[in-house]
């Protein structure tokens, strides 16, 4: 990848992964068949994440303050292709009507409109967020989290590195298979605390996954470069 080729420059802020372990049984039936679940020692896991960003550029057009910014809270989990690992979205709330819209016109990804609000103090982080978009069922998230650690960058071959230093995206669009490239420096993470007092984001997974404490993590920022998608393959005809 050609660092230079990048189209768009975020920046991530107040950025929080919530991960659970999921079996690969639970999970595979909302995962489209293309992709194969990444597996950490036979484990599948999901993710919310929610954060906001900042300082949104597409590369060559002015920077614009008015609309630059935007929260979002995902839930992800992790896939391959043709064994090259990354991300799938399986929904992205956001509070941006133009970029819901862009990002589903444009790419293919699932996004859905939502009321979300941050609130931060010196040493909690608070996310509401309560989803509006048509076709989909209501879904609420509100959620406190408690850095407890001081920042750190993740152990190479460790859980919470191959959870996080994710690189790509994947996404079906119509009868193909695309990659979305992104480039960051490593994460800088502080072990966190989660107390979530409503989720009805994965509420197509059984109950029981959620009824345990998230493995949190929390980094205060990272800036991120997005590059073009590239068609990968083709969704086989049955």
């Amino acid at each position: 990848m050609r660092l230079n080729k990048w189209i768009m420059h975020q920046t991530w802020e107040e950025l929080v992964f919530m991960h659970w372990p999921v079996s690969e049984e639970e999970l595979r039936p909302f995962i489209p068949d293309a992709f194969e679940l990444d597996l950490f020692e036979g484990q599948a896991w999901i993710a919310i994440v929610p954060f906001r960003m900042n300082n949104i550029h597409f590369k060559g057009l002015p920077k614009v303050k008015a609309g630059n910014h935007l929260l979002e809270l995902n839930v992800r989990t992790y896939v391959t292709y043709n064994g090259e690992p990354g991300v799938y979205f399986i929904t992205l709330d956001a509070n941006h009507p133009l970029g819901v819209f862009l990002a589903r016109t444009v790419f293919g990804l699932p996004y859905v409109h939502a009321n979300m609000r941050l609130e931060q103090n010196d040493s909690s982080v608070h996310y509401l967020s309560r989803r509006t978009h048509d076709g989909y069922p209501t879904a609420h998230f509100h959620a406190t989290i408690n850095p407890i650690s001081p920042p750190f960058p993740a152990e190479p071959g460790s859980l919470i590195y191959w959870l996080t230093e994710r690189y790509c995206l994947w996404v079906v669009r119509g009868s193909y298979i695309y990659k979305g490239p992104i480039f960051h420096h490593n994460w800088s993470l502080q072990k966190s605390e989660a107390t979530i007092f409503t989720n009805s984001l994965v509420d197509f997974l059984p109950p029981s996954i959620f009824e345990s404490k998230p493995m949190t993590y929390y980094s205060a920022s990272l800036e991120t470069y997005i590059f073009p998608f590239e068609k990968k393959g083709r969704i086989p005809r049955n």
